[in-house]
């Protein structure tokens, strides 16, 4: 179903968001969040002719480090002029493990300026202290630090007054529901990633991956080391790297850099000079295409049977083509 705009309406929206993310067991997710009535809030406003690019670093500078604090790891982005998307992993039980101290840091870190100067620093060290003092509200911020929903809210409310006050207006900036699709295999994962990273050259802004800006491929490509390029995908900003829960430890990716940068090139290839792509080309093709159809979850049949049998819904996903 499309909108009157031509966007494809989220079926999700009215499901429950405790039957779309796991509380109990870590699992990859695909979020996007839209700027109220798709304006151009992040770039260039057509209509107004106002160029609100520079928004999109700080909504990149907040998302990496907010994913330092929160119980997720964030393996690719790209911030549009009027939405963003997420490829992460989050892990709900992680925060469990962490020490009272290490609560406090990040929650300090997370809510407090940048700024690094040595009252900052005091400041910092005067919450936590605080804040480990007072029970109810470090298991309050232990919950926070371990839930999606805060994380989100966490990274768009900020985001919001700060535009609101540079635009001297009030009132909502992102629509209120952000969409999330659970990604149930490294298929799945890997088809958002390139779903996410090709964002700018499917809307036609660039047509090169290095010239993709606040994007996930285009921060990747900024590091020449061969040491990085022939090491499996790894997360671009990680709250779980401290954890001492063994299940907080993902399995890493079984492609390189170098193989997945090199699979980007070919789909792009394909798509800009409107090639006949070979067979492994085409089935990369079809599983990133499924994406634009916003679903609960991606995966194959037999996992998407299952993912909503455990929930108690009705199976209506479409699986990742075979």
């Amino acid at each position: 179903m499309k909108s009157p705009r031509g966007h494809e309406k989220v079926a999700s929206m009215a499901t429950l968001r405790q039957k779309l993310v796991d509380d109990e067991h870590a699992a990859c997710y695909h979020l996007t969040s839209r700027c109220v009535q798709q304006a151009w809030l992040l770039g260039y406003d057509p209509l107004t002719r106002r160029d609100y690019s520079h928004r999109k670093g700080w909504l990149v500078d907040r998302m990496k480090r907010l994913a330092r604090c929160f119980a997720v790891e964030i393996f690719g982005y790209a911030v549009m002029s009027n939405h963003f998307h997420m490829v992460l992993r989050y892990d709900p039980k992680a925060c469990d493990s962490w020490t009272p101290e290490e609560v406090a840091r990040r929650w300090v870190e997370a809510s407090e300026p940048t700024a690094k100067d040595r009252r900052n620093a005091r400041r910092k060290a005067e919450r936590c202290e605080r804040l480990l003092e007072d029970p109810e509200a470090l298991a309050r911020a232990r919950r926070t630090l371990g839930s999606l929903s805060g994380f989100m809210k966490h990274l768009k409310q900020p985001i919001a007054r700060r535009a609101n006050l540079e635009s001297n207006r009030a009132g909502h900036f992102f629509e209120q529901r952000f969409y999330s699709g659970a990604l149930l295999s490294e298929e799945a994962l890997l088809a958002a990633m390139v779903y996410v990273d090709l964002n700018p050259i499917r809307a036609g802004q660039v047509r090169e991956l290095i010239k993709c800006r606040d994007t996930s491929i285009g921060e990747r490509l900024q590091e020449h080391s061969e040491a990085a390029v022939d090491d499996y995908l790894a997360p671009v900003a990680s709250g779980l790297e401290d954890t001492d829960a063994e299940a907080a430890a993902p399995a890493p990716l079984t492609i390189t850099l170098r193989a997945y940068v090199e699979l980007l090139q070919e789909m792009v290839s394909a798509e800009t000079e409107k090639q006949n792509p070979p067979d492994r080309v085409a089935r990369w093709t079809a599983w990133v295409t499924s994406f634009r159809n916003r679903q609960r979850a991606y995966g194959s049949r037999e996992e998407l049977q299952d993912w909503t049998a455990a929930r108690g819904m009705r199976f209506r996903e479409i699986p990742l083509p075979a």
